[in-house]
Parts: structure tokens; C-alpha cells; sequence
């Protein structure tokens, strides 16, 4: 998303002067925290966002050894119907 800051300085001028810094800064933290203002729908959102955000609740599901396992035993599966 890009941010026109002639059009955000337009838009704070049509506020009262005593609101204009706080809209501001607002603003400013909303771009802070979403590095540009995050995906404008046409972009892949970076694949950090979605860390953590699923919860399969097994607490042992991040078991680097487990998940090894699981790995192995599929790699030397055979895949047949049984």
C-alpha cells in the first residue's frame, strides 16, 4: 500500500488543530506496525504472518525430533493401498 502523505496532510488540515497531531501519530504507529500498511490484496502477505497462527492442539507438535520421525517413516513408505 502506498502512503500519499500530500493526501494524509490534506486530511489532517480538514480536522480541528487540536486533533491533527494525535491523528498523526495514530497514523504513523499503524505504519510502524504494519511495516508498509501490510498486503494490498494483490501481494502474497510475508510468511511470518502466518507463524503461530494455528493451533493443532497437540503441545508436542513442534517436537523437531517427532516430526523427523514422521518424515522418515514417510519418505520410506511405499504409498500402496493396503
Amino acid at each position: 500500500m502506498a502512503i500519499d502523505r500530500n493526501k494524509l496532510d490534506n486530511l489532517l488540515k480538514q480536522l480541528p488543530e487540536e486533533l491533527q497531531n494525535e491523528v498523526l501519530e495514530f497514523a504513523e504507529s499503524l505504519l510502524d506496525k504494519n511495516g508498509t500498511g501490510g498486503p494490498t490484496g494483490n501481494e502474497t502477505p510475508p510468511v511470518r504472518s502466518f507463524f503461530g497462527i494455528w493451533d493443532s492442539g497437540d503441545p508436542r507438535s513442534a517436537d523437531n525430533d517427532r516430526i523427523d520421525a514422521d518424515l522418515a517413516d514417510e519418505y520410506a513408505s511405499s504409498h500402496e493401498a493396503h
